[in-house]
């Protein structure tokens, strides 16, 4: 079968990368919390892509292949790594509009991070980051990761029950909870997470 009956124009190598670098590369720093290795992946993942791009069926859309590209090379990317040491948050009270609540929202923002990067599992962080970061439906996440829905479901609801107890267990609830939000004009008493 011609690889050109089943993609258009835009996957030719350089459009490919032009038109999806941008994503890729969000998508590489949601899931690991580091430009250099997201950079990394993006670079890998088009390396992979282009020298691929032969076998591309046609099957899924183009950003869904190059998303799971990436979301497997940020896999083979995490195997490598050493594993990671948690480190413990206390609590500091503060009022609203105060430089000190600029400090807090900064605090919780990397709270936040390093939780979903480095305690939640990497087949439930995927899922997370999928969903509630870029909005993909559950049956866009199954195609992209060839795991059927209920799985997708399974994941999310144990990537979240994971991501919330960890919170609990490192103090940023009850930090959020202190100081109701940490989002840029949210209103009073609203926790947004």
């Amino acid at each position: 079968m011609d690889v050109s009956e089943h993609q258009d124009e835009s996957a030719s190598p350089g459009s490919l990368v032009s038109e999806h670098q941008h994503y890729i590369y969000n998508l590489a720093y949601s899931l690991c919390s580091d430009e250099a290795d997201a950079d990394d992946i993006v670079q890998e993942t088009f390396l992979k892509a282009i020298s691929g791009l032969q076998n591309y069926r046609g099957e899924s859309g183009i950003r869904t292949w190059l998303s799971r590209i990436a979301i497997n090379t940020f896999v083979d990317l995490k195997r490598k790594q050493k594993p990671h040491v948690s480190l413990e948050l206390g609590s500091v009270v503060c009022a609203a509009g105060t430089p000190e609540r600029a400090i807090i929202k900064k605090e919780m923002q990397w709270c936040v991070r390093h939780v979903l990067l480095h305690h939640v599992a990497e087949d439930h962080k995927i899922v997370l980051v999928l969903r509630d970061m870029y909005g993909y439906s559950y049956q866009e996440i199954a195609d992209i990761l060839k795991i059927s829905v209920p799985a997708v479901k399974s994941r999310l609801h144990r990537g979240r029950a994971a991501f919330y107890d960890h919170l609990v267990k490192s103090g940023c609830v009850s930090f959020v909870r202190e100081y109701t939000c940490y989002c840029d004009g949210a209103e009073r008493n609203e926790v947004c997470i």
